[in-house]
């Protein structure tokens, strides 16, 4: 499970390097709730943080902040570099409100399948088994879920005490940062 400090630390970034624009715009678009991209995003691939220096994960198939799989989306991918941001986001978001029109508006189901795939999902359902029993770590809407309320609630602390949720993570990171190039020699 992660920490709301963890989570802190993943919008912060994602606000330092101007994406939040692009999750509130794909939001819009596609009707799906903006902290749920966030979860999703935070699951994948920490907001970017975890991500390789070519922007992928999964061995080389997951592409960019939202973790589109070459594998599956090869008309994706092989027109998107992994860090063209904005059109992940979209895509990813995208996605989501298909799996979520597929799945008649069971969230829990849409965000399984956009990891393990939506017929793995529904074979799973239909053995009368839980959506994340086919799913990476066979928890991952759960996770994804319990990632949102989190979010939320850290965007809610943010929203009641200004910067400050932020300021102590970036403060250290700044820091620390400082310190690792300026070391002081005694």
């Amino acid at each position: 499970m992660v920490s709301s400090l963890s989570l802190s630390t993943e919008l912060t970034y994602v606000r330092l390097r101007g994406l939040m624009p692009f999750f509130t715009e794909a939001s819009k678009r596609y009707g799906i709730p903006l902290i749920l991209l966030l979860a999703i995003a935070s699951r994948e691939s920490r907001m970017g943080l975890a991500l390789s220096a070519d922007g992928t994960g999964d061995h080389g198939n997951g592409i960019g902040i939202m973790q589109i799989d070459r594998r599956y989306h090869p008309s994706f991918t092989d027109r998107h570099s992994p860090f063209d941001h904005q059109a992940n986001i979209d895509y990813g978001a995208q996605y989501l409100a298909k799996l979520l029109q597929q799945f008649n508006g069971n969230t829990a189901r849409a965000v399984a399948a956009y990891n393990a795939g939506p017929n793995k999902v529904r074979t799973a359902t239909y053995a009368g088994l839980p959506p994340d029993s086919v799913t990476t770590g066979r928890d991952y809407s759960r996770d994804v879920l319990q990632r949102k309320q989190l979010i939320s609630q850290v965007l809610g602390l943010s929203k009641a005490v200004g910067l400050s949720a932020y300021l102590l993570p970036l403060g250290a990171m700044a820091f620390l940062t400082y310190n690792y190039i300026n070391p002081q020699k005694l």
